[in-house]
């Protein structure tokens, strides 16, 4: 189902050239710098997001697109199904958990490579894959919150390239069993940010829960960096500044 997707009007206007596309229910949106042809970028995009799709499609086992712990692979994986079934192994939950992370990641890193880009963000579905030269603030969209849109993590090149993934319990079509506002996660990994981002909103069931969610996620030796909302609620920790 098409989303419109209202917040990226105002994301990178002033420091990146941008498209975005959708195939299926892949929307992802692309912003960038360096010399590279537009049309050629977004060619290239079209493409490699076809053929990630295509490796999801032909996986095989239904169940990677349904569970909710981690699978054991059946035969060889690729590159893309790899890092999914790492993260759902290391977070706990399915491979699937990961998969807006995942994606963007792949494409950015494609994309840089490819095309010589000095800069790179990719959005899917609200999911982050970040690779830049100077810091960069990501909102915290949690509109069911009255923190919604008061609060960013502060991307510090020096930690990147890294994912930074948001898991709602109130928002969004995908499947949550907790009730965070939201759950935002930085990591190295972008498929990784996504499934812990999954994995910890599931813990989050009331204000009580909020700070040591957040403590325990923080814990993980991969996460750069956390936030829980939960209604006024809110934690932070890691190495990333949180501004206003």
């Amino acid at each position: 189902m098409y989303q419109r997707r209202a917040y990226r009007q105002s994301m990178g206007s002033t420091r990146f050239s941008s498209f975005s596309l959708s195939i299926g229910e892949s929307d992802v949106w692309v912003g960038y710098q360096g010399n590279a042809d537009k049309n050629s970028l977004q060619a290239e995009t079209t493409t490699m997001l076809r053929r990630l799709r295509r490796e999801l499609l032909d996986y095989g086992d239904p169940q990677l697109f349904t569970s909710f712990v981690p699978l054991k692979p059946k035969g060889a994986l690729s590159a893309l199904l790899k890092s999914m079934f790492d993260a759902g192994e290391r977070s706990g939950t399915g491979p699937f958990s990961s998969v807006a992370g995942a994606i963007a990641e792949r494409i950015g890193r494609h994309l840089k490579d490819q095309f010589g880009l000095s800069e790179i963000v990719v959005e899917n579905g609200g999911d982050l894959y970040i690779d830049v030269l100077k810091p960069i603030s990501v909102q915290i969209f949690s509109p069911t919150s009255p923190l919604s849109g008061n609060l960013s993590i502060i991307v510090d090149p020096s930690y990147g390239p890294m994912g930074v993934c948001t898991s709602s319990g109130k928002i969004g079509h995908s499947i949550s069993f907790g009730k965070a506002d939201a759950v935002m996660v930085a990591c190295k990994d972008a498929a990784l940010a996504d499934a812990y981002a999954t994995a910890y909103c599931n813990r989050v069931s009331s204000k009580e829960d909020v700070r040591k969610v957040c403590e325990a996620l923080t814990r993980q030796e991969e996460v750069l960096s956390a936030v829980v909302v939960f209604e006024d609620t809110l934690a932070v920790g890691g190495h990333l500044e949180v501004g206003t």
